[in-house]
């Protein structure tokens, strides 16, 4: 095509028709700067349909981590929400002033929540991956990009919150709880009265005494399980925001991907989509 267009002004040189000849330079010039446009816009097709494959992906990514992770602060939050309520039957036992038990390894279960739970923060693959390589701009819908931002702050704010002053509590109560648990060889033996059971499946009897230490250790203790109680609370509160937060990130999550219920009933491996 180009040899039979190079004839033509060939042709038109040497036949002397300047104003012909330009014409056609013209049209030549043109040809191939249309072609240049077309070109770039396949290329910048091509680029966009890359990007858009990519984005699909990150969202399918960040939509089953932000589930995970949602799912995992539901269980941080059950569990705080479980020791405080230990820890408020055995306030009230305590405060009672009546020694009488009537669940002992329930008592013994509420009285080792005062060891509280350690620092539970994990990083986000996905989310870490998207910001340090770059790709965050591959996220078209910026206002689902500043809620990922949002969530994940919350969750790390959290996290490393509870490293800095309430992990500093449950430690301080950790080793008042364990005071009246050590046996003379120094070892703390409670925790074999709540798992072991005997051959017909009976719970074992548990030795008196370690009630008895417990119970006249239990004015020292109890400052430090109310301060670890109200944590407790704190916290609970604090995950079923975030956890909100979270929920609510995952319904535009999967908006973005064009994800609806009847899809879903359709293809419930369309998440697993490339």
């Amino acid at each position: 095509m180009i040899n039979f267009f190079r004839k033509i002004r060939k042709k038109l040189a040497d036949d002397n028709k300047p104003l012909k000849y330009m014409r056609y330079a013209i049209g030549e010039i043109l040809l191939v700067v249309v072609g240049i446009l077309i070109a770039l816009q396949i290329n910048s097709w091509n680029a966009d349909r890359i990007n858009n494959q990519e984005e699909r992906r990150y969202l399918i990514r960040l939509t089953n981590e932000v589930r995970s992770e949602v799912n995992y602060l539901k269980d941080i939050k059950d569990d705080f929400s479980e020791m405080n309520k230990g820890l408020q039957r055995i306030i009230k036992q305590w405060q009672s002033g009546i020694p009488v038990i009537q669940d002992t390894v329930q008592y013994l279960q509420d009285y080792t929540s005062g060891s509280g739970k350690d620092p539970w923060y994990r990083e986000p693959v996905t989310w870490t991956q998207l910001q340090q390589s770059g790709d965050l701009n591959l996220l078209r819908d910026k206002n689902l990009n500043d809620e990922l931002f949002v969530f994940y702050s919350e969750v790390k704010n959290l996290g490393d919150n509870f490293i800095l002053n309430p992990m500093h509590e449950f430690i301080n109560t950790r080793e008042k709880v364990n005071v009246p648990l050590i046996n003379d060889g120094g070892v703390i033996i409670i925790f074999k009265y709540l798992e072991l059971f005997d051959a017909k499946n009976e719970k074992i009897q548990i030795n008196k005494e370690i009630f008895n230490k417990i119970w006249n250790y239990r004015q020292e203790l109890l400052p430090y399980y109310v301060r670890v109680a109200g944590i407790c609370q704190f916290q609970t509160l604090k995950l079923q925001r975030v956890i909100k937060t979270g929920e609510e990130l995952l319904v535009k999550l999967e908006a973005a991907q064009g994800i609806t219920t009847e899809q879903e009933l359709i293809n419930p491996f369309i998440k697993d989509l490339p």
